[in-house]
C-alpha cells in the first residue's frame, strides 16, 4: 500500500479529517472524516509497510493480538483505496 496524492491529516476534537492539497485537489475535491483507528492506520501507510505489519502495530498500540484487528485493518485499507487515497504497490 502506498499513498496516492497529497493529503494532510488533522485532528478536530475527537475526529480526524483527511484533507487533499496541491494537485490532488484537481482529482479529489472532498475531505474524509476518519475514526481514531482509521487515522492510525492511515498514518502507518506512510512507511509503505504491509497490511500485516499495520495490524501488528495497531495491535501493539491497543494491546490486542494482531489477528483480532486484521479484518478491521483490511476494511479500512480497502475503503481508503476505494476513495482514491491509497493504491496497491
Amino acid at each position: 500500500m502506498t499513498r496516492k496524492g497529497e493529503f494532510v491529516l488533522r485532528q478536530l476534537a475527537d475526529e480526524y479529517i483527511l484533507i487533499p492539497y496541491g494537485t490532488t485537489t484537481e482529482k479529489m475535491n472532498r475531505v474524509l472524516t476518519l475514526s481514531e483507528t482509521a487515522a492510525f492506520i492511515y498514518e502507518q501507510t506512510g512507511d509503505a509497510v504491509s497490511e500485516e505489519e499495520i495490524a501488528r502495530r495497531l495491535g501493539e498500540a491497543y494491546d490486542v493480538p494482531a489477528e483480532d484487528v486484521q479484518e478491521d485493518v483490511n476494511a479500512v485499507l480497502q475503503t481508503l483505496q476505494n476513495c482514491g487515497v491509497l493504491e496497491c504497490a
